[in-house]
């Protein structure tokens, strides 16, 4: 985010050249035209990519394109593109049957007519939303910039250009806008959502959110230029179409300057929607232990003493992370910084999303997939007969698994467990074992590690690491298990075990108690 004399400095650099660029625009001089072209010719070179539909935003989007000058929302101003860069991308949904079939075969007529490329997609969008048990319109949307998106990297693979250069243009409009800032108010949405759509983010450009959709209809008409129509876009059966039809026009009855209103208020939203974002972001780094493509761990105890405004932001963009498409609710974020509050809990989260908080770490993972050990819990060791088929015996200081739950609640389901190599009976260790050693998986047999930096390796906070729970053999005895991190490779069980042992770590009602 600029400080206050660099936004102002832009902004007024900006208008400048704008002015200048217009009178350019005005003249017949061919070399004037030339100028303004010829100062962004090199930046143009990348694919630009126009997703068209049809109707009337997107036909006045490609007509721009092709025939004049054209800011595409970056902040350089306006730039003529060559045509051998422009390609257009129409998605078929299949949803209107003959009418989708007309409106595939117009953008194609037209993109010919003007000698620019033209890829079309033909997607049943219904039926993706009955297997995704999903919304028609947001599949929609998904299957539309997922292919743009696609597109993008391989025309640049072909081209030999970084697919950040690449630029994806849309044709939503000051209308687009104030719909959406009231559909997002009608939905409780927060700063992020009041932003409403944004002129830029990532790889798509927005360059007509200043014009209304009367005013490319009235630019179209001027120039002789047609468009198609979309029925279901009258349908206010559809939150869209309501607002468009329903509501908006009543608040222009009593301010005729709506849309101009609620879009200034967007772009307040989005300079400061942007800054505390990119404040997240930078905290997120900072408390990130580990993190895998399904997995992420953050140190709960800093998270739990971030502001809270920024904490939230933590949150979210950790589900985004995990899932791109997430859209988490309030109550959602709620649960996850309240846990993180009380220092242990889980929270379930959208797409079997959850994060769970225990020894002083929130791990954001799927369910069903293997979970550390939890917070507060008991220890439960089984002997299991091994291979030979020996009796079942019990052994373990902490009592026998699924028998050892507070008396008038549910059995507790084991969040980790362990099969060792070791009969006989164990013993929880205390802290005091850290400087205890193991032999880790990955060593040999002459090489061994201390409690202490195999905790840290795995992310565990030092103000933690006294909470883990470790397993030895006896008192004087050495360790067989460090809980939810590995257990010693002497006690692994191997084709020629004949006893094993099944430890189980169970979350419990009371905090965990170590024996002394």
């Amino acid at each position: 985010m600029p400080s206050v004399h660099a936004y102002f400095n832009k902004k007024n650099a900006l208008v400048a050249k704008d002015q200048a660029e217009g009178q350019c625009r005005g003249q017949v001089d061919a070399q004037c035209r030339g100028q303004v072209e010829g100062s962004r010719r090199g930046q143009a070179a990348a694919p630009v990519i126009l997703m068209v539909s049809g109707g009337a935003d997107s036909m006045a989007l490609l007509h721009m394109a092709a025939t004049e000058p054209l800011d595409l929302g970056d902040g350089a101003g306006l730039v003529r593109v060559a045509k051998e860069h422009l390609h257009v991308l129409h998605v078929n949904h299949l949803l209107r049957g003959e009418d989708a079939d007309a409106d595939q075969h117009f953008v194609q007529e037209t993109c010919d007519s003007l000698g620019i490329s033209c890829t079309l997609l033909r997607v049943d969008v219904a039926k993706l939303a009955q297997e995704r048990d999903g919304n028609v319109e947001e599949i929609g949307r998904r299957v539309r910039y997922d292919a743009a998106r696609e597109l993008a990297q391989k025309l640049c693979v072909e081209q030999g250009v970084s697919r950040q250069k690449a630029k994806i243009l849309t044709a939503h409009t000051a209308d687009d806008r104030a719909e959406t800032f009231m559909m997002n108010v009608m939905r409780g949405s927060g700063m992020s959502g009041l932003a409403s759509i944004p002129r830029h983010r990532g790889l798509i450009y927005r360059p007509l959110l200043d014009y209304t959709h009367d005013q490319l209809k009235d630019w179209l008409k001027a120039r002789g230029l047609d468009w198609h129509e979309d029925a279901t876009n009258t349908d206010t059966h559809y939150l869209r179409a309501y607002m468009r039809y329903n509501v908006l026009p009543l608040l222009k009855a009593r301010n005729p300057m709506l849309v101009q209103t609620v879009c200034k208020i967007a772009d307040l939203m989005t300079d400061e929607d942007d800054y505390l974002e990119a404040k997240a972001a930078r905290k997120l780094r900072q408390i990130t232990l580990r993190k895998s493509e399904s997995s992420l761990v953050l140190d709960a105890l800093k998270l739990s003493s971030t502001d809270v405004v920024i904490a939230r932001r933590v949150v979210r963009i950790v589900a985004r992370q995990l899932i791109p498409e997430a859209w988490l609710e309030f109550r959602h974020v709620d649960a996850v910084l309240e846990a993180v509050a009380a220092g242990v809990g889980v929270a379930n989260l959208p797409q079997n999303l959850e994060a769970r908080v225990r020894l002083g770490t929130v791990t954001f993972s799927f369910t069903g997939a293997a979970r550390s050990v939890g917070a507060a819990g008991a220890v439960g060791a089984v002997g299991a007969a091994g291979a030979t088929g020996a009796a079942r015996s019990a052994a373990g200081a902490a009592g026998t698994a699924g028998g050892n739950e507070p008396a008038g609640t549910a059995p507790a389901a084991a969040t980790f467990g362990e099969h060792l190599a070791v009969p006989g009976t164990l013993e929880l260790a205390d802290g005091r074992v850290l400087s205890a050693r193991i032999l880790p998986v990955e060593h040999g047999f002459d090489v061994s590690k201390k409690i202490s930096d195999l905790l840290g390796e795995a992310g565990v906070p030092v103000e933690s690491r006294s909470m883990m729970p470790i397993v030895r053999t006896n008192i004087r005895g050495h360790v067989v298990w460090v809980a939810g991190i590995r257990p010693d490779e002497r006690v692994k069980c191997t084709q020629d075990t004949k006893q094993l042992l099944e430890l189980n770590i169970y979350s419990g009602h009371k905090p965990f108690e170590r024996s002394q």
